[in-house]
Order: structure tokens, then C-alpha cells, then sequence
């Protein structure tokens, strides 16, 4: 729901004559005046059989714009609600197919809980398909610092060819394997660092922190991603941080904040740049200020330190284009911090929920790493099944968005509504992946249902236990708009789990459980205390 729109009425020659609102979608000058309109399939309107049975678009569930705001409002039956909430409160209202109307400018979007939908909808999206992002980058980098950006907006907010073009570059250095997997060492060695942090903040006695958790565990994703996409080390771990680390930190909190406030829900600053508005324009250019800086003094190094083998990912991203490079790195340290930490806190409350399957973990940890002071490496994290199965599992239960959504690019059938080209689809994961239909006792987490074999005569596969159809399971999205951070992720937080895990035996505290926020994504909030115990402390028979 993050996109501005203008309406106009557009006649279709359908057996009904229907008519249906086009949503008019300006990207920007690297696609001239193209609309996501224009992306669309032109073929003619279908007249076939199964589109003339399916009932009319005006006839889908739903809110009509008046009553949507109302359920905002104090009182009204969504005030207060995180996106959970509020898809789980809509589908018990509306059912598993219905239309929510466009508010302020924003168009009309189709939920669905229906994974036929979801295999349609992918099945149909093209080669460019459509997702609309966060306008503000676009208007941000094209409009406002074209000098900077030099007319790219990134792979958030292009669409067609232009997002094509930067993808298919892009995608060589941060998907391939062996480039992401390069930075193990050091990703290694910035675990290590945070868990003497950890182990300095613990009380021995009671084996509380004296710190807010999640607060350094920001720090540890902000240092990891820097490095992978800067090649710079920012002693936020550190008794010294670089202050321009510190400040940039900073300005990513209030990034996200902002985002959520002027791209996600309904605002005014398409027509009228309000003073919130403005600041937030200010947080862009001292991100844009301190990472360009930090590019430069990368830049330099790389000069100096020319016969290297192995390229690093800033590297190969400069020698692609330079105004790619930044904005690729900008995208990177923007989505890597509140998303990674996010996922790791999630991950981790379940496992500190389940202590016979963080036991089963430390068995393979041991096994990776008998001598908790070696180092990782590509050989010994070769092979962690359970460990990959628990972060399948940690995301199954909340993954960090509670769905995917495309534009439509073809007339399609849903649920047996027909929903017309250029329409918004949400598709629902989050949902059905916390459904028993789907995933057998979906309330318990059971990292042994993406086991592909038994690990031991106590831990034992069970497949069963998890649906056959791919398009319910999907965290980080699907096709070739799949998360282009999925296998920096992932390597983060396996490495981290791994350290964690291997010297300590985490308890959760609260009585409650784990609760979350809407920002631009789901994030951890209140009271996220654990306990951290070392291994040899606990007594565990391993």
C-alpha cells in the first residue's frame, strides 16, 4: 500500500462492458513518462470462459473508504493494531478474498489468503514484475539529488526495464554464493566481538544484561552489514565508535520511522511537502552525506591496495557504475539493520521458548565447533540442517512482513473474482503459515518439519508437517524480485546463531509473549529480556 495514484476510468471490452479504475503510477525519468500501466500485458481483454463466470471486481468483500477509516479511529475495531492484527482481524471480517480502497491518493488492494492466488499471481508477473516500494526513494533520488544518484532510484522503487537493468548487474555480486560467502571471516569475527560485548554486559550472578538487547543487536547488524557493503569496520562494538557510524546509526532509526509514517500509511506529501516531511528529506541527505563519504575513503584504500585477488562487494558494485554502487550500498545499509536484527530476535525467542530444540542445536554446534574459541569456516558450516531449519521455522512463525505484493500484470481469476490488469495483490504468507492446513500444530515450533533426513534417533523428519505447496513459505519473496539481501541475511544470522548458542543457554524472561510493531516491517517491541547462561554453567547432557 505504498504508492501514488491518480484515477481515470478506462472502458473495457468485456461480454459485461465493465468498467474499472486504472491506477496511474509516475516512475520517474529513467522510464520517461511511463506508467506501471504501461507495463502491463496489452494483449485484448479476456473473454474466455472462466473470466465471464467469475464474478464482477465491484463485487469483492470489503470496507468502503469511509468505514475503513472509522476502524482506525479510537474505538474502531483496527485502532492500535500491528499489520498481524489487523490481516488476521480483516480476514475474520471479510474472508479469505476482499478489497481494501485506496486512501489519499493510494490505490485499491486485493488481499488474498488463497495459495492458488499466489501461485496465479507469480505465474502471471512477467519477466519485470511489479512491486511497488517506497515512493519517497524515488522522489528523494531523482528528483531532489539526481546530482547524486544520477537518475537510478534502486531496486526498491524501479520498475521494468530500468529495474531490470540494475538487477540483472547486481545480481552476479550479491546472490552468487562464493561472493557473499567471502565475508564469513570477517562476519565471523564481528560475532565474536559482539558476544564479548554481551559477556561483558552480563551479570554472573543472576545472567541478566545490563543492556537493551535488541538496542545492541542493531549494532551488530549495522556492523555487519557495513562491512559487507562498505568494507569498513565502525567500532559500533567498540568503547570508541567512528562518530560518523554512531550518527549514521541514528539516522537509519529515524529512516525507518519516517518511512513507515510518509510512504506506508496514508499521507499528504505528494501534493503539499509538509515540515515532517521536510526532516525526513534532512535524514536522507546525512545518510546519503556520511555513506558517500565512507564510499570515497573506500575508494582510496582500493587505490592504494590494488593487488588483490579477490574483489570485495563494494568493489565489484563500482566497477559496474558508481551511482549504482552508492545507491545499491544506501539500500543495503537501509534494509539490513532493523530487518536482520528483527529476524535474529524472532528466531531467538523461539528457541529460548523451546529448550529440547535449542538443546538438539548446541549438539550440532558442537559438533561444528568443538573448540569454541576456532574459527568458522566455509568446511565447518557446510552442514548445519538443524540450524538452517530453525531459522526456516523462527521465519515461518513471524517472518518480518506478513506478506508479498505484486501489481498485476495480466486480467487474472482470483478466489473466482476477476481481479483486472493493474491491480494491487497482497498475498497473505503470514497467515497461512501459521494455519494448521498448512503447517500440522502451526502454534509449535518445530524446526524437524524442514529436515530432509533424521539427524538422530531423538530427532527425527518429519515433512508431513509442513505443506507440499511452495507458495506459502516464502520470507523473502519469490522470482526475480526474491530479496536481493536473502544470502547476506542468512549469513549473518547463521553465523551469529552459531556463537550465541555455543556459549550460552538462552531463557526467555517475560511471562508474556514476544510482541511486535508496525514500522516498514514487523519489529520486535517492549519488554525483550533474555537470560544468557554459559553452557558450562547449565548442566545441559550434551
Amino acid at each position: 500500500m505504498m504508492w501514488k495514484t491518480t484515477m481515470k476510468t478506462v472502458r473495457r471490452r468485456s461480454s459485461a462492458n465493465q468498467l474499472f479504475n486504472a491506477r496511474n503510477l509516475s516512475l520517474g525519468a529513467t522510464l520517461g513518462q511511463q506508467t506501471h500501466l504501461e507495463l502491463l500485458d496489452t494483449s485484448p481483454p479476456r473473454t474466455d470462459e472462466r473470466w465471464q463466470q467469475a464474478r464482477p471486481y465491484g463485487e469483492l468483500p470489503g470496507p468502503n473508504g469511509f468505514r475503513m477509516l472509522s476502524y482506525f479511529l479510537p474505538g474502531g475495531k483496527l485502532h492500535n493494531t500491528n499489520l498481524i492484527q489487523m490481516n488476521r482481524r480483516l480476514r475474520e471480517m471479510y474472508g479469505d478474498i476482499y478489497r481494501l480502497p485506496g486512501l489519499m491518493g493510494k490505490a485499491d488492494v486485493v488481499f488474498t489468503y488463497n495459495p492458488e492466488d499466489f501461485e496465479l499471481t507469480y505465474r502471471n508477473e512477467g519477466v519485470w514484475p511489479i512491486r511497488i516500494g517506497l515512493e519517497s526513494f524515488s522522489y528523494y533520488r531523482k528528483e531532489k539529488r539526481p546530482d547524486v544518484f544520477g537518475g537510478i532510484g534502486g531496486l526498491v522503487s524501479e520498475q521494468g526495464k530500468a529495474w531490470a537493468d540494475i538487477r540483472n548487474k547486481v545480481n552476479p555480486v550479491l546472490m552468487k554464493v562464493q561472493n557473499v560467502r567471502q565475508n564469513l571471516p570477517q562476519l565471523d569475527q564481528i560475532s565474536k566481538e559482539f558476544i564479548d560485548k554481551l559477556e561483558s554486559q552480563r551479570d554472573p550472578e543472576t545472567h541478566l544484561l545490563q543492556a537493551d538487547f535488541h538496542d545492541q543487536l542493531k549494532n551488530w547488524a549495522f556492523e555487519s552489514i557495513s562491512f559487507v557493503a562498505l568494507n569498513t569496520r565502525m567500532g559500533l562494538l567498540s568503547d570508541q565508535p567512528d562518530p560518523n557510524a554512531a550518527l549514521l546509526a541514528g539516522h537509519m532509526s529515524d529512516f525507518f520511522n519516517y518511512s513507515f509514517q510518509y510512504d506506508v500509511q496514508p499521507s499528504i506529501w505528494p501534493y503539499y511537502k509538509t515540515r515532517g516531511f521536510k526532516r525526513f528529506l534532512k535524514t536522507y541527505d546525512d545518510i546519503t552525506e556520511i555513506t558517500t563519504n565512507y564510499i570515497e575513503e573506500a575508494i582510496q584504500r582500493f587505490e592504494i591496495d590494488d593487488g588483490r585477488k579477490t574483489k570485495c562487494v563494494l568493489e565489484q558494485l563500482l566497477a559496474l557504475n558508481k551511482q549504482v554502487a552508492v545507491v545499491m550500498v544506501m539500500d543495503m545499509l537501509m534494509a539490513g539493520i532493523d530487518t536482520t536484527s528483527s529476524a535474529f530476535v524472532t528466531i531467538l525467542y523461539h528457541l529460548a521458548r523451546n529448550p529440547e530444540k535449542q538443546k538438539q542445536l548446541r549438539r550440532e554446534l558442537l559438533r561444528i565447533l568443538p573448540d569454541s574459541k576456532a574459527s568458522l569456516t566455509d568446511e565447518s558450516t557446510k552442514n548445519m540442517p538443524y540450524l538452517r531449519a530453525c531459522i526456516k521455522e523462527g521465519l515461518r512463525i513471524t517472518s518480518i512482513t506478513p506478506g508479498n505484493f505484486r501489481i498485476t500484470t495480466k486480467d487474472l481469476v482470483l478466489s473466482g473474482y476477476q481481479v483486472p490488469r493493474g491491480t494491487g495483490v497482497l498475498m497473505g504468507v503470514l497467515e497461512l503459515s501459521n494455519n494448521d492446513e498448512y503447517f500440522a500444530q502451526s502454534a509449535d515450533f518445530m524446526p524437524e518439519r524442514w529436515l530432509k533426513s533424521d539427524m538422530a534417533a531423538d530427532v527425527k523428519a518429519c515433512p508431513e508437517a509442513r505443506t507440499r505447496n511452495p507458495f506459502v513459505y516464502l520470507p523473502f519473496g519469490f522470482g526475480p524480485r526474491t530479496c536481493i539481501g536473502k544470502r547476506i541475511a542468512e549469513l549473518e544470522i547463521e553465523t551469529l546463531l552459531v556463537r550465541l548458542l555455543r556459549r550460552y543457554h538462552i531463557s526467555w524472561l517475560p511471562d508474556t509473549a514476544l510482541q511486535y510493531e508496525s514500522t516498514i516491517i514487523l519489529s520486535p517491541c517492549g519488554d525483550i529480556r533474555f537470560k544468557l547462561e554459559p553452557v558450562e554453567g547449565v548442566g545441559e547432557s550434551l
